[in-house]
C-alpha cells in the first residue's frame, strides 16, 4: 500500500529541478471533472496540469515573475 503523500513518479522522477509543495485549495467541481477528464486524454498527471495552468496564468497577469 502506498504511504499517503506520496509524489507520483513522474514527479519525482522528471526533468524538472523545481522544488513541489503541497498545498491544498478548493476549485469548482466542473473545473476538478474537466481536469480529470483532461488527465486522462494527455496522458499528464493531474499535479502538472494544474502547474502547467497556474503558469499561464502567471505569465498572463506577472509576465516578469518567474
Amino acid at each position: 500500500m502506498a504511504t499517503r503523500g506520496r509524489k507520483p513518479l513522474e514527479l519525482r522522477n522528471g526533468d524538472r529541478k523545481t522544488k513541489l509543495i503541497k498545498r491544498n485549495y478548493y476549485i469548482e467541481e466542473r473545473h476538478a471533472k474537466a481536469l480529470t477528464v483532461l488527465s486522462a486524454l494527455t496522458g499528464k498527471e493531474l499535479s502538472l496540469l494544474v502547474n502547467e495552468a497556474i503558469g499561464g496564468l502567471i505569465k498572463k497577469y506577472q509576465p516578469k515573475t518567474e
